[in-house]
């Protein structure tokens, strides 16, 4: 008997400082990703926007009003089947943006006409075309070693392929890339067109950080596309790659659903639903986010919390290994319910490891 209570006494002197930490861990991870941090975070007040090219052609380039004298990084933000117009990111585009990003937003497609197996080659030259006007128009803004790729659903298929061969383009190579509910043909297109556009990512750089996050509920593309597209890379270290998954939840009849959508966060400012059409060269900043069913506790503690810790990393910060880590608790951790209760957890995988 006394030795079990020796024992026992002898776990708990183990377990309950590492459960202490965890909570320690959780209470800084709460207030560090609420949505009073976000906005705190924006420092630039107002949005310049430029374009180049027109329809599918066309690229919206967004900067920092007034930045400082520090060379910008720049993202190559590449939207979904469809999603041509940047409201339904504005949030995250705006919260990049006023942080201190320059981001370029090719639209690739006049609407359904466009094959898929075109929108690779499209965004690109709009890319290339965008990044052309601004360094003419403003040659010290950005730092082409200081850039990020991001992607979401069919625009994850095209960050992979841009990253494969940028220099087809014309563009400056990723220093880290982010890819959210990745997409492929299949899901978009039927017959000859449904033939996947994801080229050979097996011969990505083997220095090339890169994360694949999806919504567990985004079962017919994301899931299924993140997995397979992290079998292979295996290549890539096992702190230069990752697949995280994030779960729907429920609380007191408040339910957040981790579905397809999920990653958008719509943002009216940036409401530019035709591609020939001219648009604001200015969009004033708000102090708030634009409420919406989309912008939750998934995407603060999820998709921002990635793309931050990512962009910064490429602008000259830290290497963000929390976010390679398996059993860390930042990558797991996604916030709490307003009565206190934590959201369920997220699940980190790694299909390299049998």
């Amino acid at each position: 008997m006394l030795q079990r209570c020796l024992a026992t006494a002898l776990f708990l002197s183990i377990l309950l400082p590492q459960f202490a930490s965890a909570q320690d861990d959780a209470q800084t991870l709460s207030a560090r990703y609420a949505p009073e941090a976000w906005q705190a975070q924006r420092l630039h007040r107002n949005v310049e926007v430029m374009t180049v090219g027109e329809g599918p052609s066309r690229a919206y380039i967004f900067m920092p009003q007034n930045p400082g004298a520090t060379r910008a990084p720049l993202v190559f933000f590449h939207h979904g089947w469809l999603g041509m117009n940047p409201k339904n990111f504005g949030g995250l585009i705006d919260l990049l943006v006023r942080r201190g990003a320059v981001v370029i937003f090719p639209v690739y497609q006049d609407g359904d006409q466009t094959p898929p197996q075109r929108v690779t080659e499209i965004a690109g030259q709009a890319d290339a075309s965008a990044l052309a006007l601004l360094q003419m128009r403003y040659p010290e803004r950005v730092d082409t070693n200081k850039v990020f790729y991001l992607g979401f659903s069919m625009g994850a298929s095209i960050s992979l392929n841009l990253a494969l061969k940028p220099e087809r383009f014309g563009l400056p190579a990723p220093r880290a890339m982010l890819l959210i509910a990745p997409g492929d043909a299949p899901h978009v297109a039927r017959g000859a067109l449904a033939e996947s556009i994801i080229g050979r990512v097996e011969a990505l750089p083997r220095n090339l950080p890169t994360v694949l996050v999806a919504g567990m509920a985004d079962s017919q593309i994301g899931v299924p596309t993140a997995r397979s597209i992290a079998a292979r890379l295996c290549h890539l270290s096992e702190q230069q790659r990752t697949l995280i998954l994030l779960p729907s939840d429920s609380d007191e009849g408040a339910r957040i659903q981790a579905g397809h959508g999920s990653p958008g966060a719509p943002d009216s400012r940036y409401d530019f639903p035709d591609s020939r059409a001219p648009v604001p060269t200015s969009i004033p900043g708000k102090n708030d986010f634009e409420a919406s069913a989309s912008l939750n506790l998934l995407d603060y503690y999820g998709y921002w919390r990635l793309a931050t810790r990512l962009l910064d990393w490429v602008d000259g910060k830290e290497y963000p290994e929390e976010i390679f880590s398996r059993h860390g608790v930042e990558n797991r951790f996604l916030g709490r319910w307003p009565s206190g209760k934590p959201y369920a957890e997220a699940l980190v995988e790694d299909p390299c490891r049998r």
